[in-house]
C-alpha cells in the first residue's frame, strides 16, 4: 500500500520488489549488529464487514507507527485479503539512522494505550466493547438514525431481560450500556417512577425516548423489580462456584492484564466502571456462559475494586485484545461506518528476518498461508542480521 521515509525512493510502492524493499531496512539495520530483533511488525485489524478506503487505513497506520516512535523510521504497510476482516502489516525497523535503538520499554502497554488514544481520534469503537460482544448475545448496539429505533431498542431490552440474571438498576442498565441502551426513571407526581428507554451516551442529541409500556411485551420497572428479586435467588446460589473461580485466580499473582487473560479462558469478563480521567471506580465481572453480572463486592471484599487497585495498581490495564480472542470464531457487529479495530495491535518483536516476512507478506495470499502459520515461521528462523 504504501512505504514511507524511504529516501531516493523515486518508483512507485506498487512496482517495488520485495527484495529491494527488504534491502534498505536491512541496510538501516547493519547499523547496529548489536541489536539481535532489528524487526518490528505489527498487524492492525477491523472487525469483519468493515471496508474503509486505502486512505484511511494508511492514515490510521501512520497515526499508530508515530505514536510508536516509528514516525520517522523507513516502513512499508501491506494489506492482506486472506481473511474476512480488513488488515494491514507494517513491517518496520529498530535501528535508526544514527544507528541507535529506538526505544521499546513498556512497548505492549504503549501500544494499548496508543489504540485507545486512536479510536477516539478516528471516531471508533471501544475495542473493550467489541471483545464483550464477543462472548455475549449477537446483537447490533443502537444508534439514532440507524434503522428502527423502537425495535431495535426493544431486542436488546427483552434479550437482556429474558437471558440475562441481575439483582439491581445499576446491573440492568450496565447490561443494556453494552448495546448502547439506557433505561431511565422518570419521577411521576404521586405515582412510582415510570421508566423510558433511550440511547445510551446519545441522550444529549434530539431523539426519541420510548415509554417501556409501549414496548413489546411492556419491560417496565415492575418487570424489572421482579427480575431483580428472581435474579437475586440464582446468583445467590451460583455465586459460590463464581468466587472461588475468580480467587483462584487471583492468589496465582501477575497484573491486571495476566488476571483478566485468566478469566477469559473461562469466559469471565471483567467490565470496568471508569471515570472520565480513567480511574476505576468500581467492577463487574460477567459469567458469559451463564449470563449472570456481578459487581466484585457482591462476590468477596477482596473482588472489590478498591482491594482490586492495591493489589496489581492504582490504575486498570485493558487486557490486550488478542489475548482475549474466542476459540470460535464470533461474528462483531460493529456501528455503521465507523471503523472497529477487532483487535488491539501489539508488536510482534519475534520477526527478525526481514525478507522471509516480507516475502510472507507480498506473497500470502497466493499460498494461503494463515497469519498464524507467518508467525510460526518467523519464529523458527535465527536472525542474520
Amino acid at each position: 500500500m504504501a512505504l514511507r521515509n524511504y529516501v531516493g525512493i523515486l518508483i512507485d510502492p506498487d512496482l517495488m520488489q520485495k527484495q529491494q524493499v527488504a534491502y534498505m531496512l536491512e541496510q538501516q539495520a547493519a547499523l547496529n549488529p548489536r541489536i539481535s530483533k532489528p524487526t518490528f511488525h505489527v498487524s492492525l485489524s477491523l472487525a469483519p464487514g468493515e471496508k474503509p478506503d486505502a486512505m484511511e487505513l494508511l492514515a490510521i497506520a501512520d497515526r499508530y507507527m508515530d505514536g510508536m516512535g516509528y514516525g520517522g523510521q523507513p516502513y512499508a504497510v501491506y494489506q492482506h485479503f486472506d481473511t474476512d476482516h480488513t488488515h494491514v502489516h507494517v513491517v518496520s525497523i529498530r535501528v535508526n539512522e544514527k544507528g541507535d535503538k529506538v526505544p521499546d520499554k513498556f512497548e505492549r502497554e504503549r501500544s494499548n494505550k496508543l489504540r485507545q488514544q486512536i479510536e477516539k481520534e478516528f471516531n471508533l469503537v471501544e475495542a473493550e466493547k467489541v471483545a464483550l460482544k464477543k462472548s455475549l448475545p449477537h446483537l447490533k448496539p443502537v444508534h439514532y438514525g440507524q434503522g428502527d429505533l423502537k425495535q431495535a431498542i426493544t431486542n436488546v431490552v427483552l434479550t437482556v431481560l429474558n437471558d440475562f440474571r441481575f439483582s439491581s438498576f445499576a446491573q440492568y442498565n450496565q447490561l443494556l450500556n453494552l448495546y448502547n441502551v439506557q433505561a431511565v426513571e422518570v419521577p411521576l407526581e404521586g405515582k412510582k417512577p415510570g421508566m423510558v428507554y433511550t440511547v445510551a451516551k446519545e441522550q444529549e442529541r434530539e431523539g426519541i425516548a420510548f415509554k417501556s409500556s409501549s414496548l413489546r411485551q411492556q419491560p417496565t420497572r415492575e418487570t424489572v423489580e421482579r427480575r431483580i428479586k428472581a435474579g437475586k435467588k440464582a446468583k445467590q446460589d451460583a455465586a459460590p462456584r463464581m468466587r472461588r473461580l475468580i480467587e483462584e485466580r487471583l492468589t496465582d499473582g501477575g497484573s491486571w492484564v495476566e488476571f483478566q487473560q485468566k478469566l477469559h479462558r473461562m469466559n469471565i469478563l471483567i467490565l470496568p466502571h471508569q471515570g472520565k480521567d480513567g480511574n476505576l471506580f468500581g467492577i463487574s465481572f460477567i459469567d458469559a456462559k451463564q449470563k449472570m453480572i456481578y459487581s466484585g463486592s457482591e462476590l468477596s471484599k477482596d473482588l472489590s475494586a478498591g482491594s482490586l487497585k492495591n493489589r496489581f495498581s492504582d490504575r486498570f490495564v485493558v487486557l490486550p485484545k488478542e489475548d482475549i480472542k474466542p476459540k470460535a470464531e464470533r461474528v462483531i457487529q460493529p456501528k455503521i461506518e465507523h471503523k472497529t479495530p477487532a483487535e488491539e495491535p501489539v508488536p510482534d518483536s519475534d520477526t527478525s528476518l526481514i525478507r522471509r516476512l516480507l516475502y510472507a507478506a507480498v506473497y500470502m495470499d497466493d499460498q494461503q498461508e494463515s497469519e498464524q502459520e507467518l508467525k510460526k515461521m518467523t519464529r523458527k528462523l535465527k536472525p542474520r542480521l
